[in-house]
C-alpha cells in the first residue's frame, strides 16, 4: 500500500507540474535513417557478448565440473558491485566534456576491457578454476557497464519525440536480436557446409530425403558444441565491437541537449528526484520483473532443451527460429505502440507471453517441431519487454528536465541499468539455485533420465515448471503498475512543450541582458 501510495503521489505532481501549460508545435527535426541504423547496430555485437552468458557460458562451465550453486553465488555477488559502479558511471557520463560529446569516449573506453574479458570467458582453458571464472565475469560486467549506460544515454536523447523514440528503440532491439540469431546462425551455417562438402550426388529428392539425419547427426557429432560455438562468437565478435562503434562514433551525432541554468543539485538530491518520478519508478518495478522472468527462462533454456526435448544438438536451431521470431515481432508490437499507446502494447504482450508459456509442461519429450513453434509463438513478444520500457523511460527523463533544468539520462539509466542487472543476475541465480535444490545434475546422461544414475522425474517435471510456468507468473506481477500508467503521448507532448518554452526564455532573456550590456 505503501508503494502504490507513493506512485499516486507521484503521478499527481507530474500533472500538477503541467498544469496551465498548453501543448505547442515542438521544434523537433526527424531523425534520418542512416542515423538511427548506425546508432542502433552497436546492439548487434553488445548483445553478441552478454547473452551467451545464460545462454551458453553457464551449461558449458556446469559441464566443465563448476557446480550451479557456485555460479549463481558468483553471478550475483558480481552484480552487487554495481549498486556502486552504474550510478558512478552514470553521472560521470553526465558530467563528461570532450570535443566528441559526452557519451561516445564512454564506448570507446569500454570496448576493449569488453572484448578481452568476452574472449577470456568464453575460451577458457581446460580446467578452469571457480576463481578463473568469477574474475573474467565480474571484469565482463563492468566493460559492459561501461558502454551499456552512456549508450542507453545517449539513445534517450536522440529524439524528443514520442512515436519516434519508439522507432529508435525499435530499430536498437531488432539489431539486439539480430546479433542473437547471428550467434546461433554460426552452428547452423558450418552444418551445412559439412553436410554440402560431404555430398557426393546433387540429386535434391534423396538430398531431401537423407537430410533431417544427416544434418542432425552433424550438429550432434561437429557444430552444435558448446566450445566451438562460443570459439566462433568471440572471434566474430573481436571484429563486429570497434567497427560498430566506429561507425556510430563517426556518423551520428550527439544532438545538443536543452539545458535551463539554476543550481546544480547534489548527488543525494538527483536520487531524490528520481524516486519522486513516479512513472519511472513505475517503469523500474516492470522492468525488472519482467527482466527477472526473462533470467530465469534463459538461465534454463540449454538444460530443458537437453534433457526434457532431448534435442541438445538442435539448441542453435532452436535458438535462431527463436529470435527470428522476435525480430519479426517487433515491428507489430512498436505499430500496436504507435496505435494503442506503448504501456497498453506492453500489458498485451505480457498476456501473450504468458498464454503461450503455460503449454510448456505438456510438451512431449523428444518433439521437437511442437516445442519450436509454441516457442516462436511465445517469442515473438519478447522484444516488446525490452524495447517499450526503454522508450517509456526516455519519455520519463523528460519529466526530470521539466522539474531540475537539467539532462541526466546517464543518471536515470544508471539506475535503469542497476535494476535490470540486478533482476538480471536474481533471476539466473534464483533458477539454478532451485534446480540444484530439486536434484536436477546438469552433467547427468540423458538416456538414463528416470533411473537412479539419472535425473528423476520430479526434477525433470520442476525444470518444466521454473523453465515457463513461473517466469510467466511472474511477469504478470508487472501488471497492477503498469495498468493505468500515466504518461500518455498527450502529457509527454505537453511536458516538451514547457521544457522548450522554458528554454526560450532563458535565451531570450540571456540575449537581451547581453545587448543591454553592449549597449
Amino acid at each position: 500500500m505503501l508503494l502504490f501510495q507513493l506512485l499516486n503521489e507521484s503521478t499527481g505532481s507530474i500533472t500538477s507540474a503541467m498544469a496551465n501549460n498548453n501543448p505547442t508545435a515542438n521544434t523537433h527535426s526527424p531523425m534520418s535513417e542512416w542515423h538511427i541504423l548506425s546508432y542502433s547496430a552497436v546492439y548487434m555485437p553488445i548483445s553478441m557478448v552478454l547473452l551467451p552468458v545464460g545462454l551458453y557460458v553457464l551449461p558449458y562451465y556446469a559441464e566443465l565440473g563448476i557446480s550451479l550453486y557456485a555460479m549463481s553465488l558468483i553471478i550475483f555477488c558480481a552484480r552487487l558491485s554495481d549498486a556502486f559502479t552504474d550510478p558512478l558511471i552514470g553521472v560521470l557520463s553526465d558530467r563528461t566534456k570532450s570535443r566528441w560529446g559526452r557519451r561516445k569516449p564512454w564506448l570507446v573506453g569500454g570496448a576493449p576491457l569488453v572484448m578481452l574479458s568476452m574472449y577470456m570467458l568464453f575460451i577458457p582453458p581446460d580446467n578452469p578454476s571457480i576463481w578463473y571464472f568469477s574474475s573474467w565475469i565480474a571484469l565482463l560486467y563492468l566493460g559492459f557497464t561501461i558502454i551499456d549506460l552512456p549508450y542507453f544515454a545517449w539513445g534517450a536523447e536522440l529524439s524528443t519525440d514520442y512515436k519516434e523514440r519508439t522507432h529508435i528503440t525499435g530499430r536498437r532491439e531488432q539489431f539486439h536480436f539480430t546479433g542473437n540469431v547471428i550467434f546461433n546462425l554460426l552452428p547452423i551455417s558450418a552444418a551445412l557446409i559439412i553436410y554440402f562438402a560431404a555430398t557426393e550426388s546433387f540429386d535434391f529428392s534423396a538430398m531431401a530425403d537423407n537430410f533431417s539425419h544427416q544434418f542432425h547427426e552433424i550438429m550432434k557429432t561437429r557444430a552444435g558444441h558448446i566450445d566451438v560455438i562460443l570459439e566462433w562468437i568471440a572471434n566474430l565478435v573481436l571484429v563486429a565491437i570497434p567497427l560498430t562503434i566506429g561507425l556510430a562514433v563517426y556518423f551520428v551525432p550527439e544532438k545538443e541537449q536543452m539545458v535551463i541554468p539554476r543550481r546544480k543539485p547534489t548527488f543525494l538530491a538527483s536520487l531524490r528526484v528520481v524516486r519522486r518520478n513516479g512513472p519511472y519508478i513505475r517503469l523500474i518495478i516492470c522492468y525488472a520483473v519482467s527482466t527477472l522472468a526473462t533470467a530465469m527462462t534463459a538461465a534454463m533454456s540449454y538444460f530443458f532443451c537437453k534433457h526434457v526435448i532431448q534435442t541438445a544438438e538442435l539448441y542453435p536451431l532452436f535458438l535462431f527460429a527463436y529470435y527470428m521470431s522476435t525480430i519479426l515481432g517487433l515491428p507489430l508490437w512498436m505499430r500496436l505502440a504507435n496505435r494503442l499507446g506503448k504501456h497498453r502494447a506492453f500489458i498485451i504482450a505480457i498476456f501473450w507471453y504468458a498464454f503461450w508459456a503455460s503449454w510448456i509442461p505438456f510438451l512431449p519429450s523428444g518433439n521437437f517441431m511442437f516445442f519450436l513453434i509454441i516457442m516462436c509463438l511465445k517469442g515473438s513478444a519478447t522484444g516488446a519487454f525490452y524495447a517499450l520500457p526503454a522508450a517509456m523511460a526516455a519519455d520519463a527523463v523528460d519529466i526530470d528536465s521539466a522539474r531540475t533544468g537539467e539532462q541526466r539520462a546517464g543518471l536515470y539509466f544508471s539506475v535503469w541499468s542497476m535494476f535490470k542487472k540486478g533482476a538480471y543476475a536474481t533471476g539466473g541465480a534464483i533458477g539454478l539455485a532451485l534446480l540444484a535444490f530439486f536434484g536436477f545434475n546438469p552433467s547427468a546422461d540423458v538416456a538414463l533420465a528416470g533411473t537412479p544414475l539419472g535425473n528423476s522425474e520430479t526434477s525433470l517435471i520442476w525444470l518444466a515448471v521454473l523453465y515457463s510456468i513461473v517466469p510467466a507468473m511472474i511477469k504478470l506481477i508487472a501488471l497492477p503498475f503498469i495498468w493505468n500508467y500515466p504518461l500518455t503521448e498527450a502529457r509527454q507532448q505537453k511536458i516538451r512543450a514547457r521544457i522548450e518554452r522554458r528554454g526560450k526564455l532563458v535565451n531570450f532573456n540571456a540575449n537581451s541582458a547581453a545587448t543591454e550590456t553592449q549597449n
